[in-house]
């Protein structure tokens, strides 16, 4: 497997963890009991956020250098 395939799939990886996260910080109930759990997985959303764009730019980057733009 290529290395830009290798890297897509590591992005679709990301990208359901974070859609995992995102249900269930949303499925917790409103307690307050809740809200520091809340909290670490917003912040785990924001991280996997990061690394997801983090990762389509270096996509973008070695299709580039493999069309000998970069």
């Amino acid at each position: 497997m290529s290395l830009g395939k290798k890297l897509e799939q590591v992005l679709e990886n990301a990208e359901y963890a974070s859609s995992e996260v995102c249900s269930a910080r949303n499925s917790l109930p409103d307690y307050s009991a809740n809200e520091s759990s809340n909290t670490m997985m917003s912040q785990a959303e924001s991280y996997l956020d990061d690394a997801i764009g983090d990762l389509q730019d270096l996509l973008e980057e070695l299709k580039a250098e493999e069309r000998g733009i970069y």
